[in-house]
C-alpha cells in the first residue's frame, strides 16, 4: 500500500463526481482520510459554494457542491474500485471519463491539484470555479505570482488589453479552473511564453523574440552605466532586480534562448552579481 512517508511519488488524483450532489458524501470523505492506512484515500478535494443564510439572527454557512459536483480524491484506482463497492460511494460516486477514452480515467497531477487548492484558499470562499477552454487556456503566458497575497500562485495569465498585468487562472488541465483578482505586471514573472498565436495574431516567435529584444536593450543600458560609473544607481538596481524577478526564469529554446542568457548575465554582471550560481548557470549557457 502507498505509504505517504515513503519516498515514492505522490499519487495523482482522480477525477469524481457526485450524481446526486448530497453535500454529506464530505463526512464520509473525511472519516475515510482519517482511517487512509484501510480505506486508501489519503486525501480529497470538493468544490464547494458556500453562502451565509441568516437564521434567528445569526449567520449560517450554507454548502452546495458545484462545478459539476467534481470530487477530487488521491488514492489508486483500486481503492476507489474497492470503496464504489460500499455505501454512500456505491450510489454517489462515479468517474469522470475522458472523451477520447470513455472506459478511462482522468487523472490530475498532485502539483496541479496543490496550486489550485493554494489559489481557493487565498480567495478565501469566494473562488469563482469554471471549466476552462482550450482558448482560455492557450492565450496567456505561464506565469508565477512574485508578491502580495498570492505569492506563490503559478497559473496562465489572461492579460488586459495595453497591460501585461491581469488576472490569473490557476487551472486543473481542462477540467476546472479558478481566477485570482487582477495582478499588476511588477508582480508577474514569466515562466513560459504561450505557444499559440496571441489575440492580435502574433506568433509564438515574434512575442519571444519582441520581449528578449527588450530585455537586450535594457541589459546592455544598464551594463553601460556600470561601465560608466563603476555602479549603478539606486534606481537602476530596482531596474535590474524587476529583469531578473521577471525575466530570469523564462524558459525559451534555440537561439531566443541563447539571446535571453546573454541578456541576464549582462543584468548580473550590472548588479556585481558574479559569484552566484545563477550567474555561473547563465555564462555557462553562452557560447
Amino acid at each position: 500500500m502507498f505509504n505517504e512517508k515513503s519516498n515514492m511519488k505522490p499519487l495523482p488524483w482522480l477525477v469524481m463526481y457526485s450524481n446526486s450532489g448530497d453535500i454529506r458524501i464530505i463526512d464520509v470523505l473525511e472519516t475515510k482520510k482519517a482511517e487512509c492506512e484501510t480505506t486508501g484515500i489519503y486525501d480529497y478535494f470538493v468544490p464547494l459554494e458556500v453562502t451565509y443564510l441568516v437564521h434567528e439572527s445569526k449567520s449560517v454557512p450554507h454548502k452546495r457542491l458545484i462545478a459539476g459536483n467534481y470530487i477530487f480524491i488521491r488514492a489508486t484506482r483500486e481503492d476507489i474500485l474497492r470503496l464504489r463497492q460500499e455505501p454512500p460511494f456505491d450510489s454517489t460516486l462515479r468517474f469522470l471519463h475522458p472523451s477520447a477514452q470513455p472506459t478511462g480515467c482522468i487523472y490530475v497531477s498532485d502539483e496541479e491539484m496543490q496550486m489550485l487548492r493554494l489559489a481557493v484558499q487565498k480567495l478565501n470562499n469566494n473562488a469563482e470555479y469554471f471549466v476552462p477552454t482550450s482558448k482560455e487556456l492557450v492565450v496567456g503566458d505561464y506565469v508565477c505570482i512574485l508578491d502580495g497575497e498570492f505569492a506563490g500562485i503559478k497559473g496562465v495569465l489572461e492579460s488586459v488589453k495595453g497591460h501585461e498585468g491581469g488576472r490569473i487562472i490557476v487551472p486543473l488541465g481542462d477540467v476546472l479552473a479558478v481566477r485570482t483578482p487582477k495582478v499588476p505586471a511588477s508582480s508577474i514573472q514569466l515562466l513560459d511564453l504561450a505557444k499559440s498565436p496571441d489575440t492580435q495574431g502574433k506568433s509564438y516567435t515574434s512575442r519571444a523574440y519582441k520581449k528578449i529584444r527588450m530585455l537586450t536593450a535594457d541589459s546592455e543600458r544598464l551594463l553601460e552605466e556600470k561601465e560608466k560609473t563603476g555602479t549603478l544607481s539606486e534606481a537602476s538596481m530596482q531596474e535590474a532586480h524587476f529583469l531578473m524577478q521577471r525575466f530570469a526564469k523564462l524558459q525559451l529554446t534555440g537561439r531566443i534562448r541563447l539571446m535571453h542568457a546573454q541578456a541576464i548575465y549582462n543584468v548580473l554582471v550590472a548588479m556585481g552579481d558574479t559569484e552566484s550560481e545563477q550567474f555561473f548557470h547563465f555564462r555557462n549557457l553562452l557560447p
